[in-house]
């Protein structure tokens, strides 16, 4: 935008992993800032084949913005 007071920064990646909430499931939960390609970002840590050779997989997804950025919450079982 050309002003120099703006610096263009990666927000900090917060992951928490609750075992608690969900009899069936982990819950993942990835929060970073609201910036662009944040969900592609999202998708190539939680993609499906990385998961896969885990053997682990995603049976539920949601992904919703709040005051903190984007929060994107991944219920994850073993194949």
């Amino acid at each position: 935008s050309g002003n120099q007071g703006e610096t263009d920064t990666v927000p900090t990646l917060v992951v928490i992993i609750d075992q608690d909430s969900d009899p069936n499931a982990t819950v993942v939960e990835i929060t970073f800032g609201d910036r662009l390609g944040a969900l592609l970002d999202t998708r190539r840590i939680c993609g499906t084949s990385a998961l896969k050779s885990l053997g682990l997989n995603v049976v539920k997804a949601n992904v919703f913005l709040d005051s903190s950025g984007k929060n994107n919450k991944f219920s994850i079982t073993k194949v």
